[in-house]
Order: structure tokens, then C-alpha cells, then sequence
């Protein structure tokens, strides 16, 4: 199950600007003021589970997991498996449901359409030594002229990677799974099966470091629709996976699925699931969530309950809202393991707020922006941040008529 970790620190105003593909975005950085960590009831972040019984390179999935039929351990993990670490049911999954859709054995396989019957055996990633420094490889993209020399453009309306594709496109390679193409077209990638054993569909995916980069356009590009997301196992392998916010960020005609941790776009509208906040129980077989349901209860206590909450990129805009020109709903701040935890990894949205009234994960309170961030506060378009801790700053608490609370200096 995942877990939000209850290592959450202080946000302390250290908020850079960096100038994305969308224009200037804001990448917080939550890093402790003094270096301790305060609790705020959420659970521990979980464990990695059992060692699976493939690779990253597989995109396969249990017999439960939206479609797949043998135990892979690859993308989608086996039930003690998961995503980054968290313990059973990877990421936007359930207990036996690894990183799949919405509800267990529905048509379409692990991650994508195709992904189970095993998998293929996963090249457990090279040493390095690619022969070229430098590529496209992760770019957005609109046609394959983009690319490099070789290598295509999965576009948000195509079928390479299945019945969805990336939002803004994304320059990729067609790769053999298990080969080492992708490593020769950049050290550390990978290439992914997006299809199935009896038919593989390889394409190269980057790979990242966890942690805030010193240059944010070296992790993922710097896109905002993209995770740095631990797909292994028994050892940490992070790398970019494509994850869209909002149905205009697919284009016109197109869906954003964020019911697994591969968010892509479609031509299909995903089945509706519970919005942010919503109880759910991490366990179950069935996801109800539009997006992830998190645990919320201490490691031990019964009942098991969770949470509905919105996978995201860390340090960027989430929880859009509908139409051509949706405003952002919150930030992405939430961490799910206690691992670094910097720009563009996977996490989850905390939500914006007015007053503590608003937030609706347990635990959680308006947080203030404080005066020196007021910038973000604009841009988010809410005076506060549903969070864990006021530290640094004040609660905005419902008084009369739901007004927020006072104070908080910059």
C-alpha cells in the first residue's frame, strides 16, 4: 500500500523559479529549516516488498493487475513489489494490482494495453558509457523531424505506447527488450516493453536521479507532465515516466487518464473514479480513485483507512481543473517514501485552501503562504496549502462565513 510519509518537513519558503516548456513555473524545494523532521500522522512510507520476478524492462502485471496474467515483477510489480518503494501494490494500483488501472482484470494489460503474460526477461540496466551525451530522448514533440536521427515521436494521439500516448508528444527510440540500445542512445536508459511477450513493443525510456537536480532540464527534460518514478525492485531504478495533469495539456479530443502511474492521453474518457479526499481502502482489489488512494492510518492500527489523492510532478502545478484553460488546484509536495524526495519525482497534490476547512486528507491545514512567497500564492491563485505542518508560518482557520485566518510573515 502506499503510504504518505510522516517525515514531513517544514516549507520554508525556498522557492526558485525555473523556466519550463509551459513558461515559469515554481519548484519548491521542501527542505527542513533546521533538519527535523516533524510527524503528521500519515504512516510511514513503505518498505520495497519481496524481490520481483523480472525487471524494469517488463510491463507486465499479475493476473489481477488491469488485464495481465502472470506475475512479472517488472513496471507493474508484484503485490509486494510496487513503485518507489511502497509497499504492496505499486503505484496507483492495489494490493495485487501493481501500477494498472483502475480496476483489477479489466481489459487492456499492466500499464498499457498488451502488458502481462509474463513479460520479457528485463535488462536490468547497463553501467553507462552511451555513446551519445547528449539527445532528445524524454523531448516533447509533435512528428519524428523533431527527434533524433533514428528515433520517433510518440505523439499524445498515437498508438505506440498503445490505446494512449504521452501529452506533448515524447522522442523516443524503438528498442529490443532486454537489448542495449537505449543505453547506447543514453547512458542509463531503458528499454520498456509497452506491449506484450508473444508481441513486444520496445520503446527507451530516460533514466533519472531522485532528489533535486542541479540543473533542472537534465531530469526529465524538465517537464512538469513527466515523474521520476523507482520502478525497481530489490534496487532503487528511477526513471522518467510520462504523466499528463489535465485533458487540455493532451490536446483537443483527448482524455487525461491519471488513474495509473503511466498517465497518458486518450481517445477514450477513463472510467470516473472518486475525486481527491475521497475515503477509499489502499488494499482493495478495486481502485475507486480518479487518481491513487494513499494509506492514511498508522502502520499496525486497524481499521486500514486511506485516501484519495492526485499523482503528480514534484515542485509543479497540479489538480487542474476542466476546460481549454484550467487553473491549477494545487502543488505537487506530497512525498510517498522517505527517500530524497526533490523537483519532478513522483509524489502527490496537496491541495489549495482558503482555510483548514478545505483540506480533506486527515491531519492536514491551511498552511499560510508566508509574505516572501506571495508570488507562488498568485500563481496557484489560493492564499494557502493544505499540509502537514504550519511550521515557518500560520494556519488559515474557518472563522465566520469561512474566512481565513491572519498573520504569517514572510
Amino acid at each position: 500500500m502506499g503510504k504518505r510519509s510522516s517525515a514531513l518537513q517544514p516549507l520554508c519558503g525556498l522557492v526558485r523559479q525555473a523556466r519550463g516548456a509551459g513558461g515559469i513555473v515554481f519548484v519548491a524545494l521542501l527542505l527542513g529549516c533546521s533538519g527535523k523532521s516533524e510527524s503528521a500522522g500519515h504512516g510511514e512510507a513503505g518498505n520495497s516488498g519481496a524481490d520481483g520476478g523480472g525487471s524494469p524492462s517488463s510491463i507486465g502485471g499479475r493476473a489481477t493487475s488491469f488485464g495481465g496474467d502472470e506475475a512479472t515483477g517488472g513496471f507493474a510489480g508484484r503485490a509486494s513489489d510496487g513503485v518507489g518503494g511502497l509497499a504492496s501494490g505499486g503505484v496507483a494500483g492495489r494490493a495485487s494490482g501493481g501500477v494498472g488501472g483502475r480496476a483489477s482484470g479489466e481489459a487492456g494489460g499492466g500499464i498499457i494495453s498488451g502488458a502481462g503474460r509474463g513479460g520479457a526477461v528485463g535488462h536490468a540496466g547497463s553501467s553507462g558509457g552511451g555513446s551519445v551525451a547528449d539527445t532528445s530522448l524524454g523531448s516533447a514533440c509533435t512528428s519524428s523531424a523533431q527527434c533524433g536521427v533514428g528515433m520517433v515521436c510518440a505523439t499524445a494521439n498515437g498508438t505506440l505506447f498503445g490505446a494512449g500516448g504521452p501529452s506533448n508528444g515524447m522522442c523516443t527510440l524503438s528498442c529490443t527488450p532486454g537489448g542495449t540500445e537505449c543505453d547506447a542512445l543514453k547512458a542509463g536508459a531503458e528499454c520498456f516493453n509497452f506491449g506484450t511477450a508473444a508481441a513486444p513493443r520496445g520503446y527507451c525510456l530516460d533514466a533519472c536521479e531522485q532528489g533535486d537536480p542541479l540543473d533542472l532540464q537534465s531530469k526529465c527534460a524538465g517537464r512538469p507532465d513527466f515523474v521520476c518514478a523507482d520502478l525497481g525492485s530489490a534496487t532503487p531504478m528511477p526513471f522518467c515516466v510520462p504523466h499528463c495533469r489535465s485533458d487540455a495539456e493532451c490536446g483537443a479530443g483527448l482524455y487525461c487518464d491519471k488513474s495509473s502511474l503511466l498517465g497518458l492521453c486518450s481517445k477514450a474518457k477513463p472510467p470516473a473514479g472518486d475525486p481527491v479526499g475521497t475515503p477509499c481502502t489502499p488494499d482493495a482489489t478495486t481502485n475507486t480513485c480518479e487518481g491513487y488512494c494513499i494509506r492514511t492510518s498508522p502502520d499496525g492500527a486497524t481499521p486500514v483507512t486511506g485516501a484519495c489523492v492526485e499523482l503528480c510532478s514534484a515542485g509543479f502545478e497540479c489538480m487542474y481543473s476542466s476546460g481549454s484553460s484550467p487553473a491549477p488546484g494545487g502543488l505537487c509536495g506530497g512525498a510517498l517514501t522517505t527517500v530524497a524526495f526533490g523537483a519532478l519525482d513522483l509524489g502527490f497534490c496537496l491541495a489549495n485552501c482558503s482555510c483548514t476547512g478545505d483540506c480533506k486528507l486527515p491531519g492536514d491545514l491551511c498552511r499560510k503562504w508566508p509574505d516572501a512567497d506571495a508570488a507562488l500564492a498568485s500563481a496557484l491563485g489560493a492564499p494557502g496549502l493544505c499540509y502537514g505542518t504550519t511550521a515557518d508560518s500560520v494556519e488559515l482557520s474557518c472563522g465566520k462565513g469561512g474566512a481565513g485566518g491572519s498573520g504569517g510573515g514572510g
